[in-house]
């Protein structure tokens, strides 16, 4: 019998040993600029991310989700690629200025981590 971490349910059914898929969150990232409140990345097009933890477990895949965050005035919002230890993030088109406001760069909050 091979040693590991072992979970059954109260009818004997085995729910999670050593092959089970597991999920490490890392950390949460804000880009772009929210209109009144915290300038994250001003009105920068592109950006990346650094987290050494990314490559950490080359058995291990990135993976990031948006979870807060609005539309730009066409109803886009940042692409996110991996490269590296890097989150690579951009938005799809030039900011944009109006009556002192910026557009085409809202706020975007990610959560990211392996699996």
């Amino acid at each position: 019998m091979a040693d590991g971490l072992r979970v059954w349910d109260a009818g004997g059914t085995l729910m999670f040993d050593e092959t089970s898929p597991v999920i490490k969150f890392l950390g949460t990232a804000t880009v772009g600029f929210s209109v009144g409140g915290q300038n994250y990345t001003g009105d920068a097009k592109s950006g990346s991310i650094f987290d050494a933890r990314l490559t950490q477990y080359p058995q291990h895949v990135a993976f990031w989700c948006r979870i807060d965050g609005k539309f730009d005035s066409g109803g886009f919002d940042a692409t996110w690629r991996q490269e590296g230890n890097s989150l690579i993030w951009t938005y799809p088109r030039d900011v944009v200025y109006y009556n002192g406001y910026m557009y085409n760069r809202p706020e975007q909050t990610i959560v990211y981590g392996i699996r």
